[in-house]
């Protein structure tokens, strides 16, 4: 994510020009961070259920989806999400607008 506000300093700085407010810029950012964290967290557990399925197959045994486990993953995910996007979107929020129109 910090990548991410670095690569559009200039994105940032037009949107503070023309009237955005530093909530909205911080939401924004907090937002993609979770909602990346949540795509990532969803493939994984896609991921486990497919790989679970070919091992009962494989072995002959009945599967079983831990259906609260699910859940734990994708509450860790959107704490991930917050926890390491906050300083990002923190950052962004804080850009003087002039000095992100003029970053190159």
């Amino acid at each position: 994510m910090l990548v991410s506000v670095t690569e559009r300093t200039r994105e940032i700085g037009i949107r503070k020009a023309i009237g955005a407010k530093s909530r909205n810029i911080l939401n924004q950012f907090l937002v993609e961070a979770i909602i990346l964290c949540q795509i990532g967290g969803i493939a994984g557990i896609l991921l486990g259920i497919i790989a679970g399925n070919l091992l009962g197959i494989y072995l002959h045994t009945k599967v079983v989806i831990p259906y609260d486990w699910v859940a734990i993953g994708l509450i860790i995910c959107t704490i991930v999400g917050v926890v390491f996007g906050v300083y990002p979107a923190y950052k962004a929020a804080k850009l003087n607008p002039i000095d992100a129109l003029r970053y190159e």
